[in-house]
């Protein structure tokens, strides 16, 4: 008898890395990027287990709730939690059994446990196939645990056959887990661990020619950190450059790290090589007090003054990921970052306020200390469950919105996007003319139109600025600051669209001061 499995992606909310701004400008695309971790579990399934898979991604499509099946696969992160939990309520309510597992389920087991029939803590790549085992032969567990790291050696490429390309801007895919770093506000190292594992290089690029072969432009490598093994880390780019070079369509990437790539100028370069776009790079702060007291101040060495523009002269984007909200911040802290973010041209930032997630050693530290928010309702990164040291709720709240609003307003950009394209000296000259397409020019002509007709008339303004100043600094921009502006619409409407009651703030203007009951809850 074969046992049907439902498996869901629930929606994901409107956020900053959604894109959505973006995605409706080119108007192929339905959603950012497939969830690898369903499809690797696909791929996880025993052959000799007779078990069929039903597969919805929420982002495109409605979910079935009359679908017949056996049982229904929940996965999300915490920006998803509350749907997950109305997703299960009503196919429980209908008899039918839920497991629920991934990233939220991991860090907060005790309140996914609440919502599922059986539950998935951690790696699933020993824990899913011995459930499958379980399950068909009618003795189940109400939870697995995975208490040790798996050998990500074990996980599969995941099963691209469930989903369709055209649905999806970029391709995820993962080459390692494990941060070997320890900063006391990142829980990353609960979920994946200390220890750097990674996959081999014929996996790896294995999960890339997949890609490519189902309609992949453009994969994002998933890690953490994506250079952590200098040796490796250039071996792989060696051989995604070979590769690539082999296509008509050459395949574009984009990852995360920490800024201490910028310090190595090798590794730069066969980046740049092989094709990588855009970089996100943990900064957090540019106060070197700020990182001792989170033990990040293995980062200190790394002048970002300096690793920045290196990155940048190599034509890749460095996306900066900016925290406020640490105990050595003061109202002054919005100014240092915008002046920052000018100096060094960085287009794209990303402004968090600092959080403690659960166990983590800030968390405890908060605690200790009579300064964690144990209620905390509301939005993780734009408002925290810490009571700040030398900015009062108001002070932060309010100078983070205003300091992201202030970066995407046109003048602004305008002046950062100028800086980084007058910055780019090297381009790859290994790849031949690329090769045209009928839908790369729709997609110019929707752009062009999208920026002339729907916009408001200083974005409008910047928009055609911007393509005039970069041919005369260069022509071969033009592409690179096409793509900046269709991604910058994006930041700018959703910081336009990005409301005080959402924040938990009142006040259209922000000149109130907020509700501390709403922003704060009631600390310990």
């Amino acid at each position: 008898m074969t046992m049907k499995i439902y498996l869901i992606n629930p929606k994901t909310p409107e956020n900053f890395w959604a894109m959505r701004g973006a995605l409706d400008i080119v108007g192929k695309h339905k959603t950012l990027m497939q969830n690898t971790a369903l499809l690797t579990l696909i791929a996880l399934t025993p052959g000799d287990l007779d078990v069929e898979y039903i597969y919805c991604d929420e982002n495109i499509a409605p979910i079935n709730w009359d679908i017949e099946c056996d049982l229904v696969g929940i996965t999300g992160y915490t920006l998803q939690f509350e749907r997950m939990g109305f997703i299960s309520a009503r196919f429980r309510e209908h008899g039918r059994p839920v497991a629920v597992g991934g990233i939220y389920a991991t860090i907060n087991p005790d309140n996914a446990k609440k919502i599922c029939d059986h539950l998935f803590i951690g790696e699933a790549e020993y824990t899913w196939p011995q459930f499958l085992r379980d399950w068909v032969q009618g003795s189940a567990k109400t939870v697995y645990e995975q208490e040790t790291f798996v050998d990500i050696k074990d996980s599969p490429a995941p099963d691209l056959s469930y989903i369709k390309a055209e649905n999806y801007h970029y391709f995820s895919l993962q080459t390692s887990r494990g941060c070997p770093n320890n900063c006391d506000f990142c829980d990353v190292v609960r979920i994946t661990g200390r220890k750097y594992r990674s996959k081999t290089i014929d996996q790896i690029m294995l999960e890339v020619k997949n890609a490519h072969a189902f309609g992949a432009e453009t994969i994002f490598f998933s890690d953490d950190n994506f250079v952590v093994n200098r040796k490796f880390t250039i071996e792989l780019l060696q051989e995604m450059i070979k590769w690539n070079r082999t296509l008509d369509m050459p395949v574009s990437f984009s990852t995360q790290a920490t800024v201490m790539i910028g310090a190595d100028e090798e590794i730069v370069k066969l980046l740049a090589d092989a094709r990588f776009r855009v970089i996100f790079l943990g900064l957090e702060t540019i106060n070197k007090d700020c990182l001792e007291e989170v033990n990040k101040g293995q980062m200190v060495q790394y002048d970002p003054f300096q690793v920045i523009p290196r990155i940048s002269r190599y034509g890749i984007i460095p996306f900066i990921g900016m925290i406020v909200g640490f105990d050595h911040d003061t109202p002054a802290v919005f100014k240092e970052i915008e002046d920052f973010l000018d100096k060094t041209a960085s287009p794209f930032a990303s402004i968090s306020v600092l959080n403690a997630p659960n166990h983590t050693p800030l968390y405890e530290r908060m605690k200790n200390d009579g300064r964690l928010v144990e209620d905390f309702r509301g939005f993780w990164h734009l408002t925290t469950n810490i009571i700040p040291k030398q900015l009062t709720p108001h002070e932060l709240y309010f100078g983070q919105k205003q300091l992201f609003k202030k970066l995407y307003e046109p003048e602004h950009f305008e002046r950062r996007v100028i800086g980084w394209l007058k910055n780019v000296k090297y381009f790859p000259d290994i790849y031949s003319t690329r090769k045209k397409n009928l839908f790369r020019m729709v997609m110019i002509i929707k752009i062009f139109c999208h920026f002339t007709l729907r916009v408001p008339a200083p974005v409008r303004r910047m928009f055609w600025n911007i393509l005039k100043e970069t041919w005369r600094i260069d022509p071969r921009l033009i592409s690179r600051a096409v793509s900046l502006l269709v991604q910058y619409w994006h930041y700018y409407d959703f910081s336009h669209k990005e409301s005080d009651e959402k924040m938990g703030l009142d006040g259209k203007d922000g000149a109130q001061v907020p509700d501390e009951s709403i922003l704060m809850g009631k600390h310990a």
